[in-house]
């Protein structure tokens, strides 16, 4: 820019001599030549950088706005193909139980099938023990463990107290459901009944909840194991469950089984073990 201003300056120079030199022509006031020319110049590269800052701008919010579309696009698709929940409380008198409904599976029509396994295991504790909702009183609440487009595993914690009982009873059941197949799931699914009864009887057995409990896993040890193994065959509710509620119930997660066993009610009424398999 600097050696484009001086050619012009050296060009003016010239011409002035050149003129100034000869007296049958007049002199010409060349001052506007030379500041012109430096305009002209300037002006040019004014120009050239609002150019490339406008490319370089508008290329960057090209990007930004792509990336946003394509975040955009992502999360849509994400929500496409995630199964979605909410939850409802089933209420009446002194009685209030949590259960999910969900909504978005891969099968629409399957999702009245579904729902209703949910609801009827989550309330099931209402006709199993007869409860009578204008003198007894149960509360549960859901947990939603895990989700997906094939498996929905929930559990439910809470007490109930009889009419005329001494104390509330401390509850705990689960609930696996096969989006796909639209049936319940049990222990005997992913797992062998007795080999987690000789489990839960050695010392490897490993407590989730209460987690420190000395006296829960000495009791534990104190079991028969065809007993206990006679509860954990009829654990959980399946589509072979008969109508009596189980003793015992159980869930996967992240690989883990986790097991409720029945304990005396000094001990919590129940404990939760977990199982973590070799080959996780």
């Amino acid at each position: 820019m600097k050696r484009s201003s001086y050619i012009a300056a050296s060009v003016t120079f010239a011409m002035v001599l050149s003129l100034s030199g000869c007296k049958s022509r007049e002199k010409i006031d060349l001052t506007g030549i030379h500041t012109q020319e430096e305009t002209t110049a300037s002006g040019k590269e004014t120009l050239a950088a609002p150019d490339a800052a406008k490319t370089t701008e508008g290329s960057a919010e090209s990007k930004e706005a792509e990336k946003e579309s394509e975040t955009k696009k992502g999360s849509d698709s994400s929500l496409a193909l995630s199964v979605r929940s909410k939850i409802a409380t089933e209420k009446n008198g002194k009685i209030s139980i949590e259960y999910p409904i969900l909504s978005n599976l891969k099968d629409k029509n399957s999702e009245e099938t579904v729902n209703a396994l949910i609801k009827d295991a989550a309330t099931r504790i209402l006709t199993d023990y007869e409860v009578d909702s204008a003198i007894d009183t149960v509360s549960v609440t859901c947990n939603i463990v895990s989700l997906d487009r094939s498996k929905a595993v929930l559990t439910f914690e809470g007490s109930l107290m009889k009419n005329g009982a001494s104390y509330p009873v401390n509850v705990f059941y689960t609930c696996t459901v096969d989006l796909n197949k639209e049936v319940l799931l049990g222990l005997s699914d992913y797992a062998d009944p007795y080999t987690m009864a000789g489990y839960i009887l050695s010392d490897d057995c490993v407590l989730e909840k209460p987690s420190d409990s000395k006296e829960a896993l000495e009791y534990l040890k104190t079991q028969d194991i065809n007993t206990l193994w006679g509860i954990l065959k009829e654990a959980d509710f399946t589509s072979e469950t008969d109508s009596r509620f189980p003793e015992s119930f159980s869930y996967e997660n992240q690989g883990n089984i986790y097991i409720s066993v029945p304990v005396p009610h000094a001990l919590g009424d129940y404990v939760i073990v977990r199982f973590t398999p070799d080959t996780k």
